[in-house]
This record gives C-alpha cells, structure tokens and sequence, in this order.
C-alpha cells in the first residue's frame, strides 16, 4: 500500500476539501497506522490522545468517524472493555475503550 498515492488520489475527491481540519487529521493518523486497506486494524486511543490533546472525547472521535465513513473513507468502531477509572484511555464513564478502524479504498479507486 503505498500511502503518499492514496493521499494524492485524497487530494483530487471533492470530498478533501469537505473533512474539517481535525478530520483529515484524524485520517492521516489512520492512514499512518494502517498495513492495508479494506482490513479492520486497531489504534491505541492514547496515540489519539496525543495528537489531538487531553481534552479531547470519544464523542468528538465518534463525530469524526460519521463523517469520515459518509465520504467513503473509513469506519470506526468501539469496545469498551473492562471498567478502569484511572487509565488515561478511558472515557468519562471510566471504561476502557479501544478503537479499531477500517480503511476504504472504494471512493478513490486504489
């Protein structure tokens, strides 16, 4: 998979221009963890954390996902595991949660 021609396909969609800032953000991440496209894979939330800051919640991620699966490019989706109000990856209801995502290659013809 070569990831610098599945950006420069990204780039000519009029999709790029719609996803906000934090949204291609969050896709480049995707994209930089990925080993393929169309295969369901996982990311730490903390990685996530990181970049986006402290304060950022699951509801945004989750907002951004709808967003990014409405233009073809990717789906999320969550398990929360086993309750742990002091692990940095938990959501405010203290569980812990991880992220698996899937790459698309449908919109861009890769």
């Amino acid at each position: 998979m070569e990831k610098i021609e599945i950006l420069a396909k990204l780039n000519k969609l009029n999709s790029f221009s719609a996803l906000s800032t934090d949204e291609l953000k969050l896709y480049i991440l995707l994209l930089i963890s990925a080993r393929e496209l169309n295969r369901k894979e996982q990311i730490d939330l903390e990685i996530i954390r990181r970049v986006f800051g402290e304060f950022f919640t699951i509801e945004q991620l989750k907002k951004m996902g709808v967003s990014l699966k409405r233009y073809g490019l990717a789906s999320l989706s969550f398990s929360c595991l086993e309750k742990d109000k002091n692990h940095r990856t938990s959501d405010s209801n203290g569980w812990s949660t991880k992220l698996f995502f899937e790459l698309y290659d449908d919109s861009f013809g890769v």
